[in-house]
């Protein structure tokens, strides 16, 4: 009986050491194989757009799995070279005490020249195994990218107009130095330069503002040659009331870029006319040029009239002689009293 009991026992014994084992084989087995994929490096940060971006990735939770595979997904504003393999793999690990035991993946990436400010999400591919064939069903991973803006905008207004002089200032209202800015008047239909298109401004730090003249006409359509100047009326909608200004300069990065900022003729109206034909300014050229003959026929019929009375003088007062005998007689009688 005793040494049943004790059989009984043993086998319990035994039966708990065998589940505690497999308990801790199962648990290690799941441990060993739990892959993870961190981006533990960005050069440089944030990336610059029309240039390379260097990543490093660190996968770890390798120990026991039968290999791994990762494959780079790169979407806008994200691309690979045509000849570099976005597929990287590795063969099953061997455990090493005291050594770290992670797997570091490296890119380089290039970024798209008209990528903008922000953070951008790069996608990775994995699954467990060396085979380097990846579906629709395999793990995906995303990292943020952060882009850095290389380029900046301007604010363009008219600061003043002395017949057809037009002062332009441009400010810099981006964040960015503008390198090597040009300021220049783009052939259009409805304006012309009579002297240079383009003022050299150099480098116009952000913030930082500066002023360009130059000679501007207008050019009317021959579609409206017809029509009197009065009748003439540059509405809002009509794209012969716009100005294009042209920009460019070099961004920080070296990208050479360029901006057209529209100015509305009726800013340049508002402080002065340009020139005889220029700005709407038929009507006001029209009633001067009027005013000024209808001036002018005045002087010179009151000419006329003093020429006429200096040369016919004497048969003026030969027939003021004979009026003065003809006169009645109160009149007469009334000049005699003013006589004496």
């Amino acid at each position: 009986m005793k040494f049943k009991k004790q059989k009984q026992i043993l086998i319990l014994s035994a039966v708990f050491i065998l589940v505690i084992m497999l308990a801790s084989f199962n648990l290690a087995a799941d441990s060993s194989c739990k892959p993870k994929i961190s981006l533990v490096n960005q050069d440089p940060t944030p990336a610059d757009p029309n240039s390379y971006v260097k990543v490093v990735f660190e996968v770890s939770g390798l120990l026991d799995c039968d290999g791994f595979a990762v494959k780079l997904d790169p979407k806008y504003p994200f691309s690979i070279d045509p000849d570099v393999n976005p597929v990287q793999t590795i063969d099953k690990f061997s455990y090493l005490p005291n050594y770290k035991s992670t797997w570091t993946v490296p890119y380089k990436i290039r970024v798209a020249q008209d990528a903008f400010e922000g953070e951008y999400q790069l996608g990775m591919l994995y699954h467990v195994g060396t085979n380097q064939e990846f579906g629709a069903s395999e793990g995906r991973a995303e990292f943020n990218i952060s882009i850095t803006d290389t380029q900046t905008d301007f604010d363009v207004v008219v600061q003043g107009v002395s017949n057809n002089q037009v002062s332009l200032g441009v400010v810099n209202t981006g964040k960015n130095t503008a390198n090597s800015l040009v300021v220049g008047i783009p052939k259009q239909d409805s304006f012309r330069t009579t002297s240079s298109s383009e003022q050299i401004v150099g480098n116009l730090a952000a913030g930082d503002y500066t002023i360009v003249t130059f000679s501007i006409t207008q050019t009317i359509a021959r579609n409206m040659t017809q029509v009197r100047p009065q009748n003439i009326n540059f509405s809002a909608s009509q794209n012969n009331q716009l100005l294009n200004v042209q920009l460019d300069y070099t961004d920080s990065i070296g990208k050479r870029r360029s901006i057209i900022k529209e100015l509305e003729m009726d800013n340049l109206l508002s402080l002065g006319n340009i020139s005889g034909t220029n700005f709407r300014a038929g009507q006001r050229a029209t009633t001067t040029s009027s005013s000024s003959s209808k001036t002018w026929w005045y002087v010179l019929g009151i000419a006329i009239i003093i020429i006429l009375a200096y040369l016919y003088r004497d048969k003026i007062k030969s027939l003021y002689k004979k009026t003065s005998k003809n006169a009645p007689d109160w009149v007469l009688a009334e000049r005699t009293r003013h006589k004496k």
